[in-house]
């Protein structure tokens, strides 16, 4: 069986496994042991803190094989973003210039320098194996962190982000940066995504340009990458977007990966968890006759939060053996929490 739970010390190892193979441009998922070792602390810190409202803290979480006892992905929710330090990035907008003599309008596209989502949550570090790629595994671990964001709405903001990606080259370079950044920052596209991700963002204001960057003035190669997400974040993107999180004309500064955005109370999962009874059954082998949808299924537990999948019958009931209650934590007589994938 595989579970979501909160990341712990002991998975260190695995992560910074991910890390590595996650690759340049994973800015949320640094391959860098120091600054991992934080991220780990934060989330344990940030799951033994109680609170009313939103603040600086940072949920991790991972996906484990109950019966391997290994770990196949991660990933995070970042409650508030941009308090202690700007979150930047690029805001597009058409520019109108408009010649009443010659009788011509000209509509240009430009990016801007902006810190529009400061406050808001963000759904960041996605993770998964290549060999859990399959039987709905991704929509597990993404959504898991939407069910423990419904259990507890006073956690997170009211708009929530997730930074996608941009389009890298064969080198695992940034055509966008290498036609814009670079000629601000002394440094190629992969030390300047990690610099973003391990230390202070206030080199980004000090360094960037500050008026209006037009786009038509950029080499093809950039302008084509605007907005467009890594091949490798296909999926990611099409669960993100079935949620209801879309593109509203930011992207990322670095890669000009796309910022999907939504109101964090619509998410299509958030807005569908609904309590349900558990039922202990004896038979593994679920001969129930009552029909039945695939589902998220999670507790309401915060530090001992689990979630995995399963079914909801149209009875309106949940039908578990003992091991599967055991594997979700769950207290006698507690509810459940369901969604349908």
């Amino acid at each position: 069986m595989l579970i979501v739970r909160p990341i712990q010390h002991e998975d260190k190892e695995a992560i910074l496994g991910f890390a590595k193979a996650a690759g340049v441009g994973h800015t949320n998922l640094p391959d860098n042991e120091r600054e991992l070792q934080a991220k780990i602390d934060h989330s344990e810190l940030s799951f033994n803190t109680h609170l009313d409202q939103a603040g600086e803290e940072s949920y991790q979480f991972v996906l484990e094989n109950t019966g391997t006892q290994e770990l196949a992905g991660t990933c995070a929710i970042d409650a508030c973003v941009g308090l202690s330090e700007p979150n930047y990035s690029y805001r597009l907008s058409t520019l109108v210039h408009a010649s009443k003599d010659l009788k011509m309008v000209n509509r240009v596209l430009a990016l801007h320098l902006s810190h529009d989502y400061t406050g808001v949550s963000r759904l960041s570090a996605f993770y998964l194996h290549p060999d859990y790629r399959h039987s709905f595994y991704d929509q597990l671990l993404s959504k898991a962190r939407l069910m423990f964001m419904a259990c507890f709405p006073e956690r997170f903001s009211g708009t929530t982000i997730a930074e996608i990606k941009g389009v890298l080259n064969a080198k695992d370079s940034s055509p966008f940066w290498d036609s814009l950044g670079r000629h601000f920052f002394a440094m190629d596209f992969a030390e300047a995504d990690s610099l973003s991700g391990t230390s202070n963002k206030s080199f980004i204001a000090d360094l960037m340009p500050r008026h209006p960057v037009y786009v038509p003035l950029l080499p093809a190669a950039a302008q084509e990458v605007i907005g467009q997400h890594n091949e490798d974040f296909e999926d990611i993107v099409n669960i993100l977007e079935h949620e209801g999180l879309q593109f509203m004309d930011q992207v990322d500064i670095f890669d000009a990966g796309p910022i999907l955005e939504a109101r964090t109370r619509l998410i299509r999962t958030i807005r569908q968890v609904q309590q349900a009874e558990v039922v202990l059954k004896e038979d593994t082998a679920r001969d129930n006759a009552t029909p039945s949808v695939k589902a998220l299924l999670s507790n309401n537990r915060y530090q001992e939060f689990r979630c995995v999948l399963g079914n909801l019958s149209t009875d309106g009931k949940v039908y578990l053996t003992a091991e599967e209650a055991k594997a979700l934590a769950l207290l006698p007589n507690q509810h459940i929490l369901v969604a349908p994938l």
